[in-house]
């Protein structure tokens, strides 16, 4: 099977745009709730955490032939916090790849 790399694979059949805004449903983030996402009182941490965890979801339930070749998702390391602010927690720590154009910083296409 081809790699898909279109929006829709990623957030569902849901994902939309029309030239101006994109629209992802909350359903399709994991772990996001209405109020994480409320545009004047939610977290926009939490809908980045639920972003990149929806990234890795999506790429290690690809088989690996299905992979993309130029983008690396790796499992991401979680610590507990013993000390300071915010002891009690843990830090999550996500590593994503991207293959660029050095002149662009664009994202190079599947060869």
């Amino acid at each position: 099977m081809a790699v898909d790399l279109t929006p829709s694979a990623l957030f569902g059949a849901g994902y939309s745009s029309d030239g101006t805004n994109i629209t992802i449903p909350i359903s399709d983030i994991q772990g996001l709730t209405v109020g994480e996402a409320h545009a004047t009182t939610g977290n926009w941490i939490e809908i980045f955490y639920g972003m990149c965890v929806s990234a890795f979801v999506h790429y290690i339930e690809l088989s690996t032939a299905d992979r993309p070749t130029a983008f690396k998702v790796s499992p991401p390391s979680r610590y507990a916090v013993e000390s300071g602010a915010l002891s009690g927690t843990f830090r999550e720590t996500f590593q994503f790849q991207f293959w660029t154009e050095y002149a662009y910083g664009d994202v190079v296409d599947e060869p």
